[in-house]
């Protein structure tokens, strides 16, 4: 039986066996090397990018709509608008970013105008767009009296409704329901609220508007009137409107409404 010298090598169990029983065969030893791992996170797709200051000359020109504000001011550079309304010569965004207090104030844009490098080109001929390039225009703006400004801007714009109220009555109304109408009728106008007074609404007073004579039914509008001019500053605002012994609605106010909510009685 031949003895297989040692070898430092590693086979596999197959090829020791080939060389024990099929020495003519001559086969070679060979040496077996342990795979390669994969590379970690190869399994990602990882992309690299840079993130280095941005070319200034990437960054878009001044826009025309007047918007704007610090950072999302889109030009290189701007021109402040100083005391007495005077330009400031054009200066870096960065710069002029710098010289403010950015804790109490901001750089806000309120305009654009041709770059003062290109004011002696010529003007564009009339109908044609104007391609000389532009510069923002902006002020330096107090943080605090800028939100005082935009509440008081945001009231102002508010609707000033003066609230309303509706007595509802019907030409054959009973004395002591009448009565009672007219002083809630009172009580709205000194509470500084409209009041429409409105006849003939309910069916009841559509039933029996028949049994009431001219006569009456202009008396009643003329008591109506009486007792709205005891309030003081008490005023028709707007013109009756209907007819008298059908339906009809007037209109009453006085001066000093407040800001109460109106509702039907």
């Amino acid at each position: 039986m031949k003895v297989i010298a040692h070898s430092p090598h590693l086979i596999s169990a197959s090829e020791a066996l080939q060389r024990v029983f099929l020495p003519h065969l001559g086969l070679h030893t060979t040496r077996l090397r342990k795979p390669t791992p994969p590379p970690r996170y190869q399994h990602l797709n990882l992309q690299y990018r840079n993130y280095g200051p941005r070319n200034r000359a990437s960054i878009p020109a001044a826009r025309d709509d007047g918007s704007g504000r610090d950072e999302g001011i889109r030009a290189p550079e701007i021109q402040i608008v100083g005391p007495n309304n005077s330009l400031q010569p054009p200066r870096s965004l960065r710069e002029s970013l710098a010289t403010i207090d950015r804790s109490t104030q901001f750089i806000m844009q309120v305009g654009v105008k041709v770059h003062p490098r290109y004011a002696d080109a010529p003007e564009p001929d009339e109908g044609q767009r104007d391609t000389r390039p532009k510069i923002p225009v902006c002020k330096v703006i107090d943080k605090q009296a800028y939100r005082l400004a935009e509440i008081a801007k945001a009231k102002s714009k508010k609707p000033t409704s003066i609230p309303t109220k509706e007595v509802e009555l019907n030409w054959t109304i009973a004395p002591h329901d009448l009565e009672h109408r007219l002083k809630k009728m009172r009580e709205f106008l000194n509470d500084g609220r409209r009041v429409e007074v409105v006849f003939g609404k309910k069916r009841r007073g559509w039933m029996q508007r028949k049994d009431v004579g001219e006569g009456k039914a202009r008396g009643l509008v003329e008591m109506i009137r009486e007792q709205a001019a005891t309030v003081e500053g008490s005023k028709e605002w707007k013109a009756a409107e209907g007819e008298e012994g059908a339906e009809l609605k007037m209109f009453f106010e006085a001066k000093g409404n407040n800001s109460k909510g109106g509702s039907k009685e």
